[in-house]
């Protein structure tokens, strides 16, 4: 009976071990990510900071001088996807990259709305906390529509606007993530990590190196928000594609930009932007996939820039 007892507690010590060094492990990735990501902000010269937006602390990036640039990501992103795009920018811009609410480090409430309009009200609420007008706006993906419903309600803040493979349009050509929804599968909604793998594979053609422990760290933090990210989308579902009666309202300039291979909004909605926008400007980059700021950071701030230089 002593035997057997001893044997317990030496497995049930075992078994504490293995978990306190899982749990070290998870702790030391999160460590070294969090310094990663403080190194590089620190080297572009961006500065950390909150505001609170009704139930959300919104946080956000900030940095350089001059006309503003404001910077939206996509479903499931956060403003660290920007940071080596934005920093391109901040020799002659203020840019501001922000958080979505329920979003990175912005507060999530399950209890509010996260649809495509109710998104493009937190972001008026958080210019007009900040004070900016004059607003060069630039969306990604889900980030797009939020700047489309945002523009063709508050234009008079806006200069510019830039599309970077925006949702807000029903591709003519069906992208594989449309053909995925159609079999009943969300490709965002993971449980593993070839889920996840899957998932980042769509997302872009080209993908940069990302250093240990990025991707584990990314992995992670994709699965405890799993929830958050269901509630989200099924805000932003019956809205998503529907923004495009209301491009022909558009009057400021907007570069259309677009990653050839992008499979999860497909490059044949430019053709529609471009042909619904009265003052488009299209712009396809090849062998480029959903997000041609992270996949080519470089070659997209010079077409952004150059959109920019070619309105003044």
């Amino acid at each position: 009976m002593v035997f057997t007892k001893n044997r317990i507690s030496l497995y049930l010590m075992m078994l504490f071990g293995i978990l306190l060094f899982i749990s070290s492990c998870t702790y030391i990735e999160k460590s070294i990510y969090n310094t990663e990501i403080a190194i590089e902000r620190f080297r572009s010269g961006f500065k950390l900071k909150s505001i609170d937006i009704e139930d959300h602390a919104i946080s956000y990036y900030e940095g350089g001088k001059g006309e503003v640039i404001l910077l939206v990501h996509g479903f499931t992103a956060n403003k660290e996807l920007w940071i080596k795009f934005a920093k391109l920018l901040t020799d002659k811009y203020r840019v501001i990259v922000l958080d979505l609410p329920g979003h990175g480090e912005t507060t999530a409430c399950f209890n509010c709305n996260y649809s495509i309009n109710s998104q493009a009200l937190y972001l008026k609420q958080f210019v007009d906390k900040l004070g900016i007008e004059n607003i060069n706006l630039v969306g990604n993906s889900m980030g797009g529509s939020i700047s489309i419903s945002f523009t063709y309600m508050f234009q008079a803040k806006i200069k510019t606007l830039a599309l970077f493979n925006s949702g807000g349009v029903s591709s003519p050509k069906p992208s594989k993530f449309k053909k995925l929804l159609q079999q009943g599968k969300n490709p965002f909604y993971i449980k593993n990590k070839d889920d996840f793998n899957y998932l980042f594979d769509l997302s872009m053609s080209s993908p940069p190196f990302f250093p240990w422990p990025v991707t584990s760290i990314m992995y992670k933090t994709y699965l405890e928000r799993n929830k958050i990210n269901k509630k989200i989308y099924d805000d932003i579902s019956s809205e998503l594609w529907r923004s495009e009666d209301i491009l022909k309202y558009i009057s400021v300039p907007v570069l259309i930009l677009w990653g050839a291979e992008d499979q999860l909004i497909d490059v044949s909605s430019v053709d529609i932007f471009d042909k619904k926008i009265p003052n488009s400007h299209k712009l396809i980059m090849e062998k480029i996939g959903h997000c041609p700021m992270i996949e080519d950071p470089d070659k997209t701030a010079m077409h952004y820039k150059e959109f920019l230089q070619k309105i003044k």
